[in-house]
């Protein structure tokens, strides 16, 4: 899977997390910020050693630490997978009828790939 659709379905869907999946991508997000962009196993044990005002956000608990292990891009890729695989029925991707990329979000009618716009095709 790519990592615009892990992003897209993550973001769109997150409804459909597991209360673990929720706990990892709150550790994530907050490492990702106080890192500086950096995810990974050792930007996460620095954040927690450094302690920081959203270290709060930081999870202990050791399923979401096994979830976050490989960083917020494996994390966002993995969770994605789960949740089209068990709801493939209740996600909508918006693709662009004309080149079939993945629009921004399900509801946008301007596709970022080729240009196109379908803002006054009818409703399907």
């Amino acid at each position: 899977m790519d990592l615009e659709l892990a992003r897209y379905v993550t973001r769109y869907y997150s409804h459909l997390m597991t209360e673990n999946e929720r706990l990892a991508y709150r550790h994530l997000a907050t490492t990702f910020k106080a890192a500086g962009g950096r995810s990974d196993a050792a930007a996460q044990a620095e954040v927690r050693t450094r302690g920081s005002a959203r270290s709060h956000w930081l999870s202990d608990d050791s399923d979401a630490l096994e979830l976050a292990r490989g960083g917020l891009d494996a994390f966002l890729t993995q969770t994605a997978n789960r949740i089209l695989r068990e709801h493939e029925r209740e996600i909508f991707l918006n693709r662009c009828p004309k080149c079939g990329g993945l629009a921004r979000t399900p509801k946008a009618k301007l596709c970022l790939h080729c240009g196109h716009s379908w803002h006054g095709a009818a409703a399907v």
